[in-house]
């Protein structure tokens, strides 16, 4: 395949992530996703696919771009690392709840919160303990 297309099929695929990405978002804050339990798989799973697809391309614009500046790292892992405390902080004091109108949200919060946690602490290991 030769490099245009590459990049065309690039483009393409990203602006589907975040077509994606802003469909199920509009249609949970619109409440048009339904919480009963016959409908949950479907969320649920669609959800999941959302989530690790916006935080992949996420990812990979990170290593691309910003993991090369100081500045810009340093200021992505701040935010992520108080993401952290603010989504647990807010669910402590019932900010955020897993009603149904809100369950939709948290659990796509939470698991963006999750993923990000996680690879922060796997690049440091892979950083540090010498996997590079």
């Amino acid at each position: 395949m030769e490099l245009q297309q590459k990049q065309t099929l690039k483009l393409f695929l990203s602006f589907l992530v975040v077509a994606n990405t802003l469909l199920f978002l509009v249609m949970a804050y619109f409440h048009l996703l339904s919480t009963d339990p016959k409908s949950a798989v479907f969320v649920d799973f669609w959800g999941r696919f959302t989530v690790y697809s916006l935080w992949f391309i996420g990812f990979a614009l990170y290593v691309k771009y910003v993991s090369k500046i100081p500045t810009l790292r340093l200021l992505v892992l701040l935010v992520i690392a108080l993401n952290i405390p603010l989504f647990l902080l807010l669910a402590y004091f019932d900010k955020i709840s897993n009603t149904p109108d809100m369950i939709v949200f948290v659990d796509f919060w939470g698991r963006i919160t999750v993923y990000s946690l996680w690879f922060m602490c796997y690049e440091a290991y892979r950083k540090y303990l010498g996997f590079e």
